[in-house]
């Protein structure tokens, strides 16, 4: 249990790297860092990009996504990893 919450902790801590890094504007192919931590950001947003897709909204709200892009799906993905993080972590005694 505890090397799911571990790993669940850095897949939270790379998707915020990556929003760090494009709230900053860095450069994608600066280095060979900055390269893996927006292409796995991107993997790991997957699926929260899937479920925003899915939620039946209206043309202000789907505009407003849009609008947002990267940081409204970061950030609902980040959430979505930090909900599990913390139900794994509820039978802990």
């Amino acid at each position: 249990m505890a090397l799911l919450r571990t790993i669940l902790a850095f897949i939270i801590f790379v998707i915020l790297a990556h929003l760090g890094l494009a709230y900053a504007q860095i450069d994608e192919n600066l280095n060979g860092l900055t390269s893996g931590i927006f292409s796995l950001g991107r993997l790991l947003e997957i699926p929260a990009q899937i479920l925003v897709d899915a939620l039946p909204t209206a043309e202000v709200q789907r505009q407003s996504i849009e609008e947002s892009g990267v940081y409204f799906i970061g950030f609902a993905a980040a959430g979505l990893y930090f909900v599990l993080f913390l139900l794994l972590g509820i039978g802990r005694r």
